[in-house]
């Protein structure tokens, strides 16, 4: 009998060294938790939100009353053209107790109206004023003064110069931003044009593709990041960049930073990730959480 127990030890005591070397490994499980009551679970509300005379549509994620009331709300507008979705991201920050608002740009997804790199600032403008409403504070029990603009990419150039124009939001995360002013500057009209139907310039509605880079190239000098900066003294700036990004310059980036007012709370972090941020978006996610609440350091750069 004995050697049939040390045999069976022997094979309990391996697969529980397997489990232990694979959990190590190996994330945590995510684990949903345990609500006070059916009243207490998140939801998602439909958006549908008129910006400027074009109805766009979209999501409003909206945290569980578990974790209380006057609570942030964040605008997450998504890049050129809309392939990304961030709705990682976007549940990440849900989870953690803010209320995410995530809206089909104007001539995007099944939004009304015409694509324009201006109207999607004005999308984000006029979306983040709605956030700053009584009403809006009222329905989905956040704070007036607690509200930030997140974009990706082109989205990024949507939140910075929302942000810089009202001047109220708390704070502004871009990440991997399209400083699109820059590169207007920079490029040829014709090399800009094969750069924008490069990154899918043909899926969106708009009156042509040069009405596109009109808007683009009238507006450049206004809207390049470093010209924005010095009027975000007030605002919080998070900036997140891909060491490997190929999409976007990094250049603008820099100037960016440096052009902060130096009252500017700030905090910019550098993932080994391509434009996307894939593999390193949780990360991303906890950064951006730990910033919004205000428990992560600033002026840091790494």
């Amino acid at each position: 009998m004995r050697p049939r127990i040390e045999k069976h030890f022997y094979f309990i005591a391996l697969a529980f060294l397997t489990f232990f070397l694979f959990g190590c490994a190996c994330e945590t499980p995510l684990q949903d938790p345990a609500y006070s009551d059916q009243s207490a679970l998140p939801y998602i509300d439909a958006l549908v939100f008129d910006s400027s005379g074009s109805m766009i549509y979209g999501q409003v994620l909206v945290p569980s009353s578990d974790l209380g009331e006057n609570r942030p709300c964040a605008i997450l507008c998504h890049g050129f053209a809309g392939f990304t979705r961030w709705d990682d991201v976007a549940h990440d920050l849900c989870r953690a107790g803010i209320v995410v608002v995530i809206p089909h740009h104007r001539g995007a997804w099944g939004s009304e109206g015409e694509y324009t790199v201006t109207g999607c600032v004005g999308d984000a403008e006029n979306l983040a004023r709605w956030a700053q409403s009584a009403d809006f504070a009222a329905k989905y029990k956040t704070s007036t003064n607690d509200v930030w603009l997140i974009g990706h990419s082109m989205g990024g150039n949507s939140a910075l110069n929302a942000a810089a124009k009202m001047g109220s939001v708390k704070g502004v995360a871009l990440i991997a931003p399209c400083d699109i002013g820059y590169m207007a500057e920079k490029m040829k009209r014709e090399e800009l044009k094969s750069f924008l139907i490069g990154e899918g310039l043909h899926v969106l509605r708009r009156r042509s593709d040069d009405t596109v880079i009109d808007d683009i190239e009238n507006y450049a000098y206004f809207m390049r990041f470093a010209v924005n900066a010095p009027k975000l003294a007030k605002t919080s700036v998070f900036l997140a960049t891909g060491e490997y990004d190929t999409v976007v310059p990094s250049e603008p980036l820099d100037a960016f930073w440096n052009a902060l007012p130096q009252e500017t709370r700030r905090l910019r972090k550098t993932y080994p990730a391509t434009h996307s941020l894939m593999g390193y978006r949780r990360a991303l996610a906890r950064d951006l959480i730990g910033f919004i609440q205000g428990k992560s350091k600033t002026d840091e750069t790494k």
